[in-house]
């Protein structure tokens, strides 16, 4: 089969591997649609040790297949002996990780905090394994270039979930493919979204897709923009970037008691500077979002089923696992916003 094998930063080959073998609990999947997350941007660009799923499997060469891809969709072409629920010929998708069940945060149903969790992602192949209990099956209805946004919309749900109750406008900063997803699922729930974006172009295109407000944040009437807008500042606030600057203006624009949702990961490293201060006497609330928990993916594939967002619309370029450099390349150069590989013909 044909999978994506990495060589070094920006160094991916399209190499010819041995389909996997599967295990009595395994089922043997055939890719059709994958979307290119910010964690694999990392994986291309060399940070794979800065990587919340990095493990022995990421070494160099064939044994790296499929590389970190999980926004993935396919159809099942050989079952295990144990496998139940499952038949060949059913359209998934599937977790991004694998749990214990056994840990203190998988009894509390917080599985994507689990302290065993493990990537079981290899996506950017013709066919990829993974653990049957893992994989979620499709009704016959939906779209497989639909369902490969099971796992990024199953993440924003689970932020805009993290908001809590109350809340009836949440300022999005970062207007790229995953803060639109967090603006449809904050729509989804009753929530206004409010897309804060510093970039023209993807101002313009949340705006095309129906979203109104959109706000500049450099622009010089910003403040008083917001201020209008809410009074004393949001009661929540979903950082969809990451980086000091878009976390720092996330806090300043929340209001006394709001809770600031860091979602976007910050790659290099880098520290927050702020006033104890300033979040002791305003009781702002600053926590992060992480994953995903069954429920959310659950809540997900109910979404795409239902066709409650316009997932083609998100979609700017389509590519071919070949021109799988070039896919990745679009999306650093903000070429393009959200872009699929059609990994099947």
């Amino acid at each position: 089969m044909l999978a994506a094998c990495y060589y070094g930063p920006r160094d991916i080959k399209v190499e010819d591997v041995e389909i996997p073998e599967i295990s009595d609990d395994e089922i043997l999947v055939q890719a059709y649609t994958i979307g290119i997350c910010p964690t694999d941007v990392r994986y291309y660009l060399g940070l794979r040790g800065e990587s919340t799923y990095d493990n022995d499997k990421f070494t160099i060469g064939k044994s790296t297949y499929g590389l970190s891809g999980h926004e993935v969709s396919g159809k099942v072409v050989k079952i295990g002996r144990n496998v139940k629920g499952i038949e060949i010929g059913d359209f998934v998708v599937h977790e991004t990780f694998v749990y214990c069940g056994e840990c203190e945060y998988c009894k509390n149903g917080q599985i994507n905090l689990c302290t065993n969790k493990k990537d079981i992602a290899r996506g950017y192949s013709q066919y990829f394994k993974l653990p049957y209990k893992f994989a979620h099956v499709l009704s016959s209805d939906i779209d497989m270039d639909d369902a490969a946004f099971a796992e990024p919309l199953s993440v924003a749900i689970h932020a805009v979930k993290k908001l809590g109750k109350g809340i009836d406008k949440v300022a999005i900063i970062g207007a790229g493919p995953m803060g639109i997803l967090l603006a449809f699922a904050a729509k989804i729930r009753k929530i206004e979204p409010v897309l804060i974006e510093i970039n023209e172009k993807r101002r313009d295109f949340a705006k095309s897709l129906g979203f109104q407000q959109v706000y500049d944040p450099v622009e010089g009437s910003f403040r008083e923009k917001i201020n209008k807008l809410t009074g004393v500042g949001f009661n929540g606030v979903i950082c969809s970037v990451g980086g000091r600057d878009a976390i720092g203006l996330g806090i300043d624009i929340a209001r006394s008691g709001g809770t600031i949702i860091i979602f976007g990961g910050t790659y290099p490293k880098d520290y927050l500077q702020l006033d104890p201060n300033s979040i002791h006497y305003s009781e702002k609330i600053i926590t992060g979002s992480s994953d995903h928990t069954i429920e959310d993916m659950e809540e997900a594939l109910d979404i795409i089923k239902k066709k409650e967002i316009p997932f083609k619309k998100l979609v700017t370029k389509t590519f071919s696992l070949n021109e799988i450099k070039d896919a990745f390349e679009s999306v650093i150069s903000g070429r393009e916003m959200k872009v699929q590989i059609k990994i099947k013909d």
